[in-house]
């Protein structure tokens, strides 16, 4: 069971096994290579980045609380609403004074992203898109590298406390974007969170193209080194921004 304590001014989370204690701050690691090398490849455009966390990272529910580190969560290539969140805080943080908020969604526990204006960045929709209901977000606690804030005494608490039910937190986004339940344009808990497939893979070891896979690019090796394949990076801009 997820669980924090203050000491001064840092806040320790236990998030990942019994008894193991990790400053809230460490989780986001604008500098380690993975995240560098994912920054440079996609570029320094917070739409750009999110985008491809929504497009590239598959949903996965957790057993419990478990929070992944951003390389676990880029080799892994799936995580919750907090690990996909931890990543892209990571990523903007080399370009924005980006926050990962944790807090409520319509009253069930959720993460998401500041961009550093007050902007929500939802990293659980299919792609990168403006949220269209911010008043139901409700924050209790950010942090970055930097900085940890707690909006009120005993928030992070709270926070851990608070009843998760990933379908129902689905449904309710779904309805807010004005998708229908069958196809509601966001995650659902184990499926792959493209809308389609891809046109392009390309190999992040030795940039081999494979047009039109037939399939999702985490679900095939490159052909000629047996690389990780990636979604191949499209030419234009996000439309929905």
């Amino acid at each position: 069971m997820a669980g924090s304590y203050q000491n001064n001014s840092d806040y320790f989370v236990s998030v990942r096994h019994p008894r193991q204690w990790h400053n809230i701050k460490d989780f986001i690691m604008p500098s380690s290579p993975e995240v560098q090398h994912l920054y440079l490849e996609v570029g320094a455009d917070p739409w750009e980045l999110l985008d491809f966390v929504c497009r590239n990272i598959a949903y996965r529910r957790d057993e419990g609380e478990f929070w992944q580190f951003p390389k676990e969560t880029i080799v892994s290539r799936q995580g919750d609403c907090e690990d996909t969140s931890i990543l892209l805080t990571s990523l903007l943080r080399n370009l924005s004074d980006a926050y990962t908020v944790l807090g409520s969604y319509k009253g069930l526990g959720h993460a998401w992203v500041n961009k550093g204006d007050g902007t929500i960045l939802e990293t659980t929709y299919t792609q990168a898109r403006v949220v269209p209901d911010p008043e139901d977000y409700c924050p209790y606690f950010l942090f970055n590298e930097e900085s940890a804030l707690e909006l009120w005494p005993e928030a992070l608490e709270q926070v851990f406390a608070m009843g998760k039910n990933e379908d129902t937190k689905f449904s309710l986004m779904a309805t807010a974007l004005g998708k229908g339940s069958s196809n509601p344009g966001i995650s659902n808990p184990g499926d792959y969170r493209y809308v389609s497939l891809p046109e392009a893979c390309i190999c992040e070891s030795c940039g081999y193209e494979l047009r039109n896979p037939g399939t999702h690019c985490r679900a095939i090796r490159c052909p000629v080194c047996g690389g990780v394949m990636w979604r191949k990076k499209l030419d234009r801009r996000v439309a929905s921004y």
